[in-house]
This record gives C-alpha cells, structure tokens and sequence, in this order.
C-alpha cells in the first residue's frame, strides 16, 4: 500500500525523496510528505495531497542541506486525504518525526491511553499513534524506546523515525510490511520496494521482521534482540533499471506492448526451444517428490492467472487442483496434506494475505512453492520452492505483462508435471513451438490496433457491460473484465454465458452490451447458441472471436484474434482487451496508470 523513502549522509536529501517517492507512487497517491533535517537541527516539512506532483513544487525552491530524511506516499486507509492526515507525523513534543507503511489494528485502544496522558491528535491515523506512543515511551534512547512501542503493535508496520536532537541517526524497524535498504557511492536508501531508486544503487539487502536498522553518518548496523546482524548484500538486477515510458503515453501501454518479451523471458533458462524440452532444475526436483495435487493461493489478478492453471495441471498433468483466494484462506478450516504442493502467487511478493497464508501452511509442515516477480521479496523467501517471472518492473496499478509471466510459467509447470504423467512427450514439443509462436502472434497483435479506438469510441458511451466466457476461457473474461473496471470505473458482470438463464439474462437490454469470448477450440458452436438469447433482447454484442470463424448475425463489432491450440487461448484476448480498456479510459479522461483508489502493493490486509 503506501510507500516510505528515506535518505541519510552526503548530499540535499529533499530532491532524492520526492525522486523516490515519484518511483513508490504505484503503492499510493492520495498524499505524500517529506522530511528533513540539517546537522545542526533545522527542520524541513513539507506535505501535499494527492499525486507526489503536487509535493514536487512546493519544494522546488528548497535550497538547504538536509543530509537525512523521510518521505512518504499514502494510500488512505485511517482518515480522509488531508494535509493533516499526510505523513510525516510527529509527536507532541515535535521532538519525533515518523512515516509508516502497514496498519496499526489496536491504535484506537492506544489512543485512547494516550489520551488519558494529556496527549492530543490532530489527524485521524493510526500513525501520529506510534508517533505519541513513542514520545510517551521515550528513555534514553531511541532504539530502546522503539524496541519497547512495537511489542505493543498489533499487526503489520514498517517505520522510518527521526529524533530531532540526534540529527545524524535514522532508525527502522518492521512487521509485516517490506523495507529495502541500498547503498550508493555517498549514501544509504531506504524503501518500501526494490524499484524506488535502483537507477542509483547496485546492492541491497532486505530487512527482516523484528530487526532494528540504525543510519547514522552513511553508516548502518542491524540489531535482532539487542544482537548486533551481519547482512549480505544481494545486487541489483538489471530487470529492475528505473522505468521509463519511451514511446509510449501511458505506463501501462508500454507494460502491455512488453508482454511478448515477458512470454519468452519467463521460461528463458527453463526451456531449451531448440530441443523443444523443459530444463528447469527446480521443476525437475519438484517432480521427484510425492505430489498428487495442487493447491493455489492468490489474489486480484493472480487469482484469475491460477484458474486458468488449474485447468492446465488437470488437463495436461492429471493432477487436482484447487484454487482459493488468499484473504478466505486465512480464515477457512485448513486441512493440511503432506502429499499436496501449495502455491503461492504474488507480483510483489509482499501482498499482506498471500505472505500470511503461506505462514499457516508453513507451521503445519506441508510443501510451499512461490511464483513472484520482485527478488527478494517476503514470499519469496518464506516458501521452499519457487520460480520467479521475470517480467522486468511493473510499476503502474493495472497489471498487464506480469499476468502473461504469471500464466507463461504456470504452463510450464503443468507440462513439466504432465511430462512425468500421462502427457505424451510429442504432446509436449509440440506445446513449446506453440509457446514460442504465440509470442510473435503478439506482437502481430500489438501491430494491428486500429480496430481497438474505433469500438472503444463507440463502447465507451455504456455504463454497464456483461463479459461472457465459456470452459477455459473464465479467466480471461473475469482478467479483461476486472481491467475496464480498474482504468475506466465502468460496470461489468462476468458470466458463462449458459448461466445467464439462470437470472443474469433478466439484466440484458439495449443499454448493457455484451462482450462474447468466443475463441476456436473452445465450445464455440455452445457460446454462439447462448448469444443468440443475448441478440433476441436486442443488446449490443462485441464478439471476441478467432480470426477466421464467422458468425457476423450475432454480433455488432468484432475483434478477431488468431488462432493458436486449445491450450493457448486463454493468452490471444488479452492484449486487444486492455487495449480497449486503456483506449476508453483515455476517451473518459480516466488516469490510466494511476486509477483511483488503487494501489500496486497490497501489503495491509
């Protein structure tokens, strides 16, 4: 959710946190605030509503040398977007000044205490909290005090903490939520995520729960119960280089114009194409443990990328697959098997109920595997197995090219599991040349947009749309579906389109179009009949369809795709789908990149 930033030693630290806070506002743009702090004391302070833009001015001017400071985005969960509300906070005494990335679950409880000491609020957060927590709390020192305030936290946090009367020192901490550390030539960075500034860093190491890091004069020491940790630095990789838009209007085309790249380079080292076989160690040690089933835990897109994976592992690897939605998985009944393999699934690899369910399956001792795209993350860390997407950053909310990392290396673990089963290894060669394909119908796709503006002109006077699928095509119709609802705020249902009788069909008319995923291989002769009930209402129908098929009485405009094989389809809708979400999004004067409400990181529950 929101992001921290903080700078300490060498130069201004004002221009590198709004230059931070502008590479973290994917996690949060409803306000942002810095702070810094000259070694003699003088304070600077400074907040702004919304987008990290509106900082940016208000500090142009600032010509002083402030060698540390904080800074932070918010996504607004405690309190409306108020100046007031933005962070940095501080304390009664303006002695300490903090910024927090996480949610304080009992802060009502200590603000209410607080209270009783004579403090007062004047924002309705949970962190000016932790800020008078700490001023009440204070001894000596601030890493004491810090250790006494967060065993009375309940749930996640990541703190930033500068005392005015020790101008050189910042102090850290964490539960729950991510910070990153860097280190540059002159000086050392602070981050909720490895994308911030690795346009100026070449290593970092990732602070774990519990652990106190302290800043002082570029110098940092960690301390886990008082016991002083030595960390080795992990180098950046080059995937991670700071985003740039290039030809492009938006992030997020640009993200989606990178997804036949991202096809390729998530199975890159995993598949030798030449060969037309798997070669992924990882995978091979999993298929020589004792795994019957699959069970998947994500969320949001990720959700959506498993579904699909589980008619692969059942198709092609014979294998039971269950998908749940991580935030229900932390309060179902668990019955652990030791012969199933549970996955988990996150872009960030930080999301907040992913990162607890693997904890719960983890204390029961049953096989954990994760699917991320960031190095390094939490997830990444706490599971036994896994494989990373490499998908490259993606720094804008919607996600687009990560989902075909996700799906590309989902694919290729049920054929790897299904090479060792029932699938015929002919099966599976044939399966990679139509992977390696598929890529350059993609960027065939990307070339051939023109179509895309015209029924985006026409579809984007609708308020309300029904998406329509069929078997393996859910999915991709709820992954289109949730993308005009993220960058257009626009209505949309998802339905098989042999439900829509069941009741949904009592909502069509006129003024709800329908958009039918109606693809080659995939019952389409069942899907035309079902729009046929759709037509006899009179509504308006844009047909997704195989390049090639013809139903032109069923539809009013069509977006053809090409034909790949069954297994594949749920890959050839998805580009020409977000396109026309983004090119509506435009016509509505929607922020594309920045929708609102959203945030990237999902990392509070």
């Amino acid at each position: 959710m929101c992001g921290i930033f903080a700078y300490n030693w060498n130069e201004n630290s004002i221009p590198f946190l709004v230059e931070g806070l502008t590479n973290l506002e994917y996690r949060g743009y409803d306000s942002a605030g810095v702070f810094g702090i000259t070694k003699n004391g003088k304070i600077f302070l400074e907040k702004a509503t919304w987008k990290v833009s509106n900082l940016a001015w208000k500090v142009e001017l600032n010509d002083k040398n402030y060698k540390s400071g904080i800074a932070h985005t918010r996504w607004a969960t405690h309190g409306g977007v108020t100046e007031l509300n933005t962070h940095p906070h501080f304390s009664t005494n303006e002695r300490f000044f903090i910024v927090h990335n996480g949610i304080i679950e009992n802060y009502a409880y200590l603000k209410e205490e607080l209270i009783k000491k004579w403090h007062k609020f004047y924002s309705e957060t949970d962190t000016e909290v932790v800020a008078k927590l700490v001023e009440y709390m204070f001894e000596k020192d601030l890493i004491t005090t810090i250790s006494k305030v967060t065993k009375k936290l309940v749930w996640a946090y990541a703190l930033w903490i500068i005392d005015v009367e020790n101008p050189d020192v910042l102090i850290g901490t964490k539960f729950g939520s991510p910070m990153i550390m860097w280190v540059a030539d002159d000086a050392c960075f602070l981050s909720s995520d490895i994308n911030a500034l690795s346009n100026h860093c070449h290593e970092f190491f990732t602070l774990e729960d519990n652990e106190i890091v302290v800043l002082e004069n570029w110098k940092h020491k960690i301390f886990n119960l008082w016991k002083e940790v030595n960390r080795e630095w992990e180098e950046m990789s080059q995937e991670f280089a700071t985003a740039e838009k290039w030809k492009f209007e938006t992030f997020t085309e640009k993200e989606i114009n990178e997804a036949p790249d991202v096809l390729l380079n998530a199975l890159k080292g995993r598949i030798n194409f030449e060969e037309k076989t798997i070669t992924s160690e990882t995978l091979t040690e999993l298929n020589e443990l004792d795994i019957e089933q699959i069970e998947i835990v994500a969320s949001g897109s990720s959700y959506f990328a498993w579904v699909t994976a589980s008619y692969w592992f059942k198709e092609l690897a014979w294998m039971p697959c269950d998908v749940r939605i991580s935030s229900e998985f932390l309060y179902d009944t668990f019955l652990p098997n030791k012969k199933t393999l549970y996955v988990f699934i996150s872009q960030s690899g930080e999301t907040a109920d992913v990162r607890e369910s693997v904890k719960i399956v983890k204390e029961k001792g049953c096989l954990t595997f994760w699917l991320v795209n960031v190095v390094g993350s939490t997830v990444a860390k706490m599971c036994d197995f896994g494989l990373y997407t490499h998908s490259g950053i993606e720094i804008w909310v919607a996600s687009t090219k990560n989902v075909i990392g996700q799906l590309s290396v989902l694919l290729l673990m049920a054929l790897s599991f299904g090479s060792k089963r029932n699938l015929q290894i002919k099966e599976v060669r044939k399966i990679i040349w139509e992977i390696e394909e598929l890529s350059s119908l993609m960027k065939i796709q990307l070339e051939n947009t023109k179509n895309i503006r015209k029924v985006a002109e026409k579809y984007s006077k609708y308020n309300d749309f029904f998406f329509l699928w069929r078997n393996l095509l859910f999915w991709t119709a709820e992954e289109c579906a949730l993308k005009l609802k993220e960058l257009t705020y626009l209505h949309a249902e998802c339905y098989a389109t042999w439900e829509l009788k069941h009741w949904p069909l009592a909502l069509v008319w006129p003024g709800f179009p329908c958009v039918a995923l109606n693809l080659k291989w995939v019952l389409e002769y069942k899907t035309a009949s079902n729009i046929k009930e759709v037509r006899a209402r009179n509504t308006t129908v844009l047909w997704i369809i195989t390049k090639g098929l013809d139903n032109s009485e069923l539809y009013d405009d069509i977006i053809e795709v090409p034909e790949t094989s069954r297994i594949l389809v749920p890959f050839t809708p998805m580009i020409p789908m977000w396109l026309l979400s983004v090119e509506i999004a435009k016509i509505l004067w929607k922020d594309v990149d920045k929708p609102q409400n959203l945030a990237k990181s999902v990392t509070v529950e």
